[in-house]
């Protein structure tokens, strides 16, 4: 398997929507609050009902903690990072953007160029724990970045409907449900135009960021923390799995630590610019980290599976 050039093939031409996203609100003024919405309420609910439906429920339950539990650990480190490296960053921000991986519009793509549909279901039960995580706890720190009242800020959790499709899709799955093949275009569809648009809003909000202001500094140490941080607590969950569940074998495990690469969900920045709060340092750090992991992604799997392969 060459693993670099099928990155560098199905992976890399995703961040060209950063780019379109960019020039589209340069030159023909698009705005990010309408994608946002139609992301939120529409595409994410979609997608996230038809592959929970894929998804073996003893893999989804063990994937899903392991990845909610990363999620929830990895606000110590953002609480650390933020104490010593980011005292002018709104701490509820950087706590979620620690917690908040890129699995579903950048791992997916990752997983498919990689193995097709073998391992998919395994990437969409990871990708259930970082929805279960993001959408709830994560949208609630981005909604106190805006200094709302906790009352305001958990209204604002439940009107996303991301939790909600996840709750009917568990229930259909174990009913034995399964999604009509005639939809089968649909669904593939949504999948890909969400992550078309999610790349899009990356960069759409960039026009905000006053690049020359920037402290590249800073973020850099943000990030160096973030990715050292991710990869020792999830190594310590992959280990802890083996020892007490052993549901996880050989690949799976592989694929499990390569989500230590991914960068930061770019749904901060959808999040962030529906509320109208952080835009600009939401989009810093989501690119900041989309960057570095174009980097670390393949050397990753170039680590884990090329010998494999």
């Amino acid at each position: 398997m060459n693993v670099l050039n099928e990155l560098l093939t199905s992976v890399v031409p995703l961040y060209g929507f950063i780019i379109l996203g960019y020039v589209a609100n340069r030159w023909l003024g698009l705005e990010s609050k309408p994608i946002s919405k139609l992301l939120l309420y529409v595409l994410i609910p979609l997608v996230i009902f038809d592959n929970i439906l894929k998804a073996e429920m003893t893999q989804l339950a063990v994937a899903m903690s392991i990845i909610f539990l990363l999620a929830a650990l990895m606000n110590i480190p953002g609480q650390l990072a933020g104490r010593f490296f980011g005292k002018d960053l709104n701490q509820d921000l950087l706590n979620c953007s620690y917690s908040y991986f890129n699995i579903g519009w950048f791992g997916i793509p990752v997983v498919m160029a990689l193995f097709g549909e073998e391992k998919m279901p395994l990437i969409i039960s990871a990708y259930m724990g970082n929805v279960l995580y993001g959408d709830t706890v994560g949208y609630y720190l981005v909604s106190r970045s805006k200094d709302l009242p906790v009352s305001d800020s958990i209204k604002n959790v439940l009107k996303i409907p991301a939790i909600y499709a996840l709750i009917v899709a568990i229930v259909a799955n174990v009913m034995g449900f399964k999604m009509p093949e005639s939809l089968e275009p649909v669904t593939k569809g949504a999948s890909w135009t969400l992550s078309a648009l999610g790349m899009m809003i990356i960069g759409i909000t960039l026009t905000q960021v006053k690049f020359k202001e920037v402290d590249y500094k800073q973020f850099s140490k943000l990030m160096a923390v973030r990715y050292v941080a991710a990869a020792a607590l999830l190594g310590a969950l992959v280990w802890l799995e083996s020892v007490l569940i052993g549901q996880l074998e050989g690949e799976e495990q592989k694929l499990m630590l390569l989500m230590a690469t991914f960068p930061i969900a770019a749904n901060l920045v959808v999040f962030a610019s529906f509320l109208d709060t952080e835009t600009e340092n939401a989009s810093v750090l989501v690119a900041f980290s989309s960057i570095i992991s174009l980097v670390l992604v393949p050397v990753g799997c170039l680590l884990l599976f090329q010998n494999g392969g």
